[in-house]
Formats: C-alpha cells, sequence, structure tokens
C-alpha cells in the first residue's frame, strides 16, 4: 500500500477531522447502533490514560467497532482536538503498511503532541503485526507517546502480542480488555422482559457468601417468574447487538447473523485450515452434541474422519476467535490442561448454528451459567478472560463432576439442574465437594438447606452478570 493510498482511506473515513459535530449521522457503524431499538454501550474502552496501549479482544460481530466510535464521540466531546484522533480498519494488510499509516497521518494530523490511535482488526493481518507495533513504539518518538487502542478477534494473536509489546504499554492499567455479548441482566433491561427487581445490586463473586447469597435471594423472590421466562427468551436469543435488536423489533431470529457469524468461523477461525463449510457445519454440530460433557478427542476425531491433532487445532482456532471457552479440570482450584475440558459455546447464536435439534434448555442453562461466571470474573479482572483459568469443573474420585468452581469463588461449588424438584442428589455431590452447593435450577428456590442453596439459574446469573 502506497502512502497516498493509506492517506486518502485516512481522510475518507476519519469524518471527525472535517466536522466535530455532525460525523456520527454519516458513519455506518453509528448509524447501525442508533437504528437499532434499543440504546447500549459496554462502556468497555472507558477511562484510557494518556499515552498507554490497549488491547481490545472480542467475537465478530460483538460491536467492538461501535464501542470504538463512541469512545471517539466522548474524546471529541471531552474537548480532544479531533484531528488528533486517528482511526483505522487494517483487516487483510500487511505488517509494513502499519509504518505507512503512521507516517502518513503525521503530514494529516497537528503537528507535535500526542494523539489517540484506533487501529481495529489488527489480527487481520497475518505477518508478525505485533513486531511491527513494537518497533514503531521504540523507534517513532512521537508514536511512543501516543495512546493506541488496538482491537482484534484472535485471543491467540493478541495474547501473543501482549507479551510481544511489554513495557511498552505505557502507564495504562487494566490495558487488556474484552468485550463479549450482552449479558442476561442487560438484555432483560434492554428487552423489557422482567421489572427491575427493587434494590438488586450486580454482585462479585467474592461478595457471594453463604449468608449473602439466601438473603439476596429472598428480595427477588417476587420477581421469580418474570426471571425465569426472561432467561429461557435470552437462552434462545442470546447476547450479539444484532440478534437482541432482531428480537426487540419482530421476536424473530435474524438469518443475517447466522450467515455473518457462519462466515466470520470459516474465514477467521478456520482461515489457515482448508475445510469445507460442510466439514466446518459437522464439526459444530458434534461440538453442539457433546456439551456439558468432557471433550473426547479421539472419539470425536473418528465421527469426523480426521486425526485427533486436527481436531485439537481446531478446537484451539474456535476457542482463540472467541466462539467457543474451555472450562478445563480442576486440581486444587488450578486448570488440569492435560486432563479433558469441557468446551461451551460463547453465545447461543453459536449454538443455533451447530442445532441439528431444537435447543436443550438445560444445556444451554448450564452453559449460560457458566459464561455469566466468565463474564463478572472479566468484569472484576479485565482482560483475563482468555487464560480459561478461573472457571472450572470438579471430578471426585468417583468420577462425579460439578460444573462449575474457581480460585475467585473458593467456597462455592455450582451445579446446573434445569428442573424442578429432582435436584437433591446433585446436591449430594455438592457437599461431597466440601464447598457450600448452588444448584441452578429452573424454578424452584430452596434456602432450607444450610449447605446448598437451590435457586433459578436466572437468579443467580442476575445476581453476578453485567
Amino acid at each position: 500500500m502506497k502512502h497516498g493510498e493509506v492517506q486518502q482511506q485516512l481522510t475518507a473515513t476519519n469524518r471527525w477531522w472535517r466536522a466535530d459535530r455532525g460525523w456520527e449521522k454519516q458513519d455506518p457503524d453509528l448509524r447501525t447502533a442508533r437504528e437499532a431499538p434499543f440504546d447500549y454501550s459496554a462502556g468497555v474502552l472507558a477511562n484510557l490514560t494518556p499515552g498507554g496501549l490497549y488491547v481490545l479482544r472480542g467475537p465478530r460481530r460483538v460491536g467492538k467497532s461501535v464501542e470504538v466510535k463512541r469512545t471517539i464521540s466522548s474524546l471529541i466531546e471531552q474537548g480532544t482536538d479531533p484531528r488528533r484522533i486517528v482511526h483505522m480498519s487494517v483487516d487483510g494488510w500487511r505488517a509494513d503498511d502499519l509504518g505507512r499509516l503512521i507516517d502518513g497521518a503525521e503530514s494529516l494530523t497537528p503537528a507535535g503532541g500526542s494523539r489517540f490511535w484506533f487501529i481495529d482488526e489488527i489480527t487481520g493481518i497475518d505477518d508478525g503485526w505485533p513486531e511491527r507495533i513494537k518497533w514503531l513504539r521504540d523507534n517513532d518518538s512521537r508514536f511512543s507517546i501516543d495512546t493506541v487502542v488496538l482491537t482484534g478477534s484472535s485471543a491467540a494473536d493478541l495474547t501473543a502480542a501482549t507479551k510481544a509489546l511489554a513495557g511498552r504499554r505505557g502507564p495504562a492499567l487494566d490495558s487488556d480488555r474484552v468485550l463479549l455479548p450482552i449479558g442476561f441482566r442487560t438484555f432483560a433491561r434492554l428487552t423489557a422482559e422482567t421489572p427491575e427487581p427493587d434494590d438488586s445490586p450486580s454482585l462479585r463473586l467474592a461478595d457471594v457468601t453463604p449468608k449473602a447469597l439466601p438473603a439476596a435471594a429472598r428480595d427477588m423472590a417476587p420477581w421469580l417468574d418474570s426471571l425465569v421466562r426472561a432467561w429461557e427468551v435470552y437462552l434462545r436469543v442470546g447476547g450479539f447487538p444484532q440478534a437482541v435488536a432482531s428480537h426487540f423489533a419482530s421476536r424473530a431470529a435474524d438469518p443475517a447473523l447466522d450467515h455473518a457469524l457462519f462466515d466470520a468461523i470459516h474465514g477467521d477461525a478456520f482461515r489457515r485450515a482448508s475445510w469445507s463449510r460442510v466439514q466446518i457445519r459437522s464439526f459444530l454440530r458434534r461440538i453442539g452434541d457433546g456439551l456439558c460433557s468432557p471433550v473426547n478427542l479421539a472419539d470425536m476425531a473418528s465421527d469426523l474422519q480426521v486425526a485427533r491433532p486436527t481436531v485439537q487445532r481446531r478446537l484451539d482456532d474456535l476457542r482463540d476467535t472467541f466462539v467457543t471457552w474451555s472450562c478445563h479440570q480442576e486440581r486444587d482450584l488450578h486448570p488440569r490442561p492435560g486432563a479433558q475440558a469441557k468446551v461451551y459455546f460463547t453465545d447461543p447464536a453459536y449454538n443455533t448454528l451447530a442445532r441439528a435439534q431444537p435447543l436443550d434448555l438445560a444445556v444451554m442453562s448450564e452453559q449460560q451459567v457458566g459464561t455469566s461466571l466468565l463474564r463478572a470474573l472479566e468484569r472484576d479482572r479485565p482482560g483475563h478472560y482468555a487464560d480459561f483459568d478461573r472457571v472450572l469443573h470438579h471430578r471426585s474420585r468417583t468420577r462425579k463432576e460439578v460444573d462449575f468452581v474457581g480460585p475467585d469463588f473458593p467456597h462455592f461449588a455450582i451445579e446446573s439442574k434445569y428442573v424442578d424438584g429432582r435436584w437433591r442428589r446433585a446436591a449430594q455431590t455438592l457437599k461431597a465437594s466440601r464447598r457450600h452447593g448452588i444448584v441452578a435450577t429452573r424454578s424452584e428456590l430452596n434456602l432450607d438447606d444450610p449447605d446448598v442453596t437451590a435457586m433459578p439459574a436466572a437468579m443467580l446469573a442476575w445476581l453476578v452478570d453485567t
């Protein structure tokens, strides 16, 4: 890419350079967000520290570009010179083009002083962009003090980049950010699926104690029915903004989102693979069939007629692009990467791609309870989502499994039993784990046992999710 081409793209897309007001109306990302039947911002790029280098990760279609544009608008409203804010989407570029981007902006931005850079979908560059950003941070005196936000859809690429960029992140705190699909609590509020329970603050997992949990459950009891109904809608719709908007407008799914997510898997997650679309669908269906159980790589390889290492690589690809997440077996609240892990989809929209049969609400509820825990931990520990070492599953010596345990809630074990009245056997397994147990039921609330709290999954998710 030549310097002139870079500068032409910059002036064509950085509309706030021409007018600091009104550009939002022409911006395609903000126009789509404005046309949605609800107003939502995750605020994931709030409180940027000048001079910091930030990495924003998340799945395709989750709204990273919208968050970037809203951050740009907010900076302008706060008095930042619009000409000092530079944005570019670099999907499909080469690493050397990044140097041309920095050089090209030099003549288009005010001389001297620091700038804000928003470089979108940088993981779409295949030939060593972390090393190029590192070199620019070390050798370009102006870029080295600029505030930089890099976004991408590959956890693996961005995790490697954080290592390469160590010592070059500036004064930023919490410089790794993750944008996930909308959580249950926000979904219910946006879609008015349930009235707002009075005085029900979102709880940090560390604050969910054997004393606090029953008290919070009693306070929320009057809303039990509406929470359960909202949860079952959420299990079908999920939290991608496009899916929520379609449900809000017509109570129907958006086929365009299904196509976009599948294309992202085909072209992004599996860009280094030679699998056909038929093979990918079979693979997703096989994952969907095995949700809630540890993955047996040998069986999956046999079913798909591929080598076991190939299955592992494709599972890693899906995890690294936020399509799935891994729930490792634990030992002393530490993950055992060599043991069989459970694999869950990040959002119900991916379950829709994988399903051959109607969605099983029991399976979906377990998945989304686990995802709610991940979202709660990401809120408290930004950037740690992709480590997959905080939400684990327990297997006893008698091979009994408990769905979710973790170092951030060491006194609790959570078992998902999306039933009413048949959860007490699960309670016995929880007691054997020597932790206070939470059984995530469908709608039954039972606070009689001092060692086990049975409560609707919807109530638990409302308490801890975003």
